[in-house]
């Protein structure tokens, strides 16, 4: 396991169970594991039958979980994002800037931009108080743009940079001592998205493991979030193919059977270079830490 670890995958297909296996085991090794969900659905709440706010909670000596909620993110963020704007217009605008901006807020964007922002921080300013970082990631195109965001934002940063400095010099030429904060604001932003792009590209810090079920709509989505994976460098360790039903004499599960055998050869067949972790459908509930270590207990092992 490398530092970071995204789990990802289709919606529906395992992953905070997933996720949540791999932090316990890890966390059951002696590992400071810390555990984050970045699904607005909150499922760690519900597998570990507690409540966990938008703050880093101990559940034991080695296990930490974050449940980061974006409606709260997202105020955080729009009020340093506003009062910048508000650094380069006059008094007059500021109820329109609040006004805007409030409507911002409530924006399905903006709520996963703060999101990733937060994120992003967290990993770069505070990796080194544990020794591993889980990320139970929303559906496939989530994780994406997480990958992606942070070139992204990167050159933004970089032409706001060139625009703020234009402004600064001729500020200078008109004897103006007043300086702009938001270029200091631009720069550290700069370091931090190149810092992260650095930690991405790192194989032995980033990877991924991604999730799917034994079948035609979750081969299909792995295959083509693997294709933009290879594409942005970003390391896979395993395929957890998650849910595989037993042989059953029962006319109904037999037929289900005889179909998951089709994809399991076809996901032998698409993704022959990559490592495969075969998980049954287990016939309860899996939930609290012993539960959720024994799913995969027999690969830590």
């Amino acid at each position: 396991m490398t530092k970071l670890v995204f789990v990802g995958g289709k919606g529906g297909v395992g992953k905070s169970t997933i996720s949540s296996s791999i932090a316990c085991n890890l966390a059951f090794q002696n590992k400071k594991t810390l555990l984050v969900s970045t699904d607005p659905a909150h499922n760690l709440n519900d597998l570990f039958q507690t409540h966990l706010g938008n703050q880093i909670t101990a559940l034991n000596a080695h296990l930490d979980v974050l449940q980061i909620d974006p409606k709260q993110e997202v105020q955080n963020y729009i009020k340093h994002i506003s009062k910048d704007c508000k650094t380069l217009v006059g008094a007059h605008h500021y109820e329109m800037i609040d006004r805007y901006y409030k409507s911002a807020s409530q924006n399905g964007i903006t709520q996963e931009s703060a999101l990733f922002d937060y994120l992003i921080k967290l990993i770069v300013y505070k990796e080194k108080e544990w020794d591993h970082i889980v990320i139970d990631t929303a559906p496939t195109g989530h994780t994406l743009r997480l990958f992606t965001l942070a070139q992204t934002l990167k050159t933004w940063s970089k032409t706001m940079m060139s625009y703020q400095q234009k402004k600064d010099n001729l500020a200078q030429l008109l004897d103006t001592t007043q300086t702009s904060p938001l270029m200091q604001r631009l720069q550290d932003r700069y370091e931090l998205y190149g810092h992260f792009q650095t930690l991405l590209n790192n194989p032995n810090f980033t990877s991924v493991i991604f999730v799917l079920n034994p079948d035609l709509l979750s081969i299909e989505e792995t295959k083509r979030a693997l294709y933009e994976l290879k594409h942005d460098k970003i390391k896979i360790t395993a395929l957890a193919i998650n849910k595989i039903i037993p042989q059953s004499q029962d006319p109904f599960f037999h037929n289900r059977y005889t179909i998951q055998e089709k994809y399991l050869k076809q996901i032998e067949e698409y993704f022959t270079s990559y490592t495969k972790w075969y998980i049954p459908f287990l016939d309860q509930d899996i939930l609290e830490e012993p539960q959720l270590r024994k799913l995969l207990e027999d690969i830590f092992i």
